[in-house]
């Protein structure tokens, strides 16, 4: 399986294009947070229908590409529901798109998307959606939903085996994000790719928000395969089921599928 992650720090269309346009067939790419979306200071001062346009629009192009293509696509986005604003996951294939909803949204008084969004945060975390890929189960995640150990159960439960994971990390999060993402590659025998943002936002002349990149790939013995750093850039892995299967057996965390 051939996995590519896109750093950007904005929907920069035509290189996402240029870039799928090398991809092979049946190609997996993930996007960071809010790229194709406005950041979320930015969100809370449009209108719901402008976000929900915006998003609409967005998808639309991703579709067409991924059936031009036949690659597939895991693009986090925020549509406009009947109970309001819902932060999700789309997971564009040529054969259809299927939708995750952030289970649990960041509460922070500097970046309260709890309040914000509409998105149900249930008490029992439910299984994101699955693609098998060459054998291989690969679902999605919200970087939040990284330090939530029971989604983590959920996770092992359901097999899988590769997890994506979209951020848009900030401040001097750098090291403990690169923890966080190897500990649970290595206690879950999963491979986690890990796609952020780059640019920086700053609203009403206050502190500036710096998304630093390093989007990376951390594989399940716990080190990291590849990085990129803080620029425009692809990052490619070619995942292989074997591979997976030893780390698997080798730790005895989870059952090899």
């Amino acid at each position: 399986m051939h996995l590519f992650l896109l750093q950007m720090a904005r929907f920069e269309w035509e290189f996402i294009q240029k870039s799928v346009k090398q991809m092979p067939p049946n190609a997996l790419v993930l996007l960071p947070e809010y790229v194709a979306t406005p950041f979320f200071l930015e969100l809370t001062s449009l209108e719901p229908e402008k976000i929900d346009g915006h998003s609409q629009a967005r998808l639309e192009q991703l579709q067409a590409l991924s059936a031009k293509h036949g690659v597939v696509f895991s693009v986090p986005l925020v549509f406009l529901r009947e109970q309001g604003l819902f932060k999700q996951i789309a997971l564009i294939s040529p054969q259809d798109t299927q939708f995750y909803n952030q289970q649990r949204l960041v509460g922070f008084e500097h970046w309260m998307e709890a309040q914000f969004f509409a998105n149900p945060q249930p008490t029992d975390f439910k299984t994101p959606p699955i693609l098998e890929i060459e054998g291989i189960k690969v679902a999605p995640l919200f970087g939040y939903e990284l330090h939530f150990d029971k989604l983590w159960v959920v996770l092992q439960e359901a097999g899988v085996e590769v997890v994506l994971v979209s951020t848009a990390s900030t401040f001097e999060s750098f090291e403990r994000w690169r923890c966080v993402l190897r500990s649970r590659a290595f206690c879950n025998s999963m491979l986690v790719a890990r796609a952020n943002r780059i640019g920086m936002v700053r609203k009403d002349q206050n502190i500036p928000w710096r998304f630093y990149g390093d989007s990376l790939i951390a594989l399940p013995d716990g080190s990291v395969a590849s990085s990129l750093e803080g620029d425009l850039g692809v990052l490619h892995l070619e995942v292989q089921k074997v591979y997976l299967q030893a780390w698997a057996k080798e730790w005895g965390f989870r059952p090899p599928n």
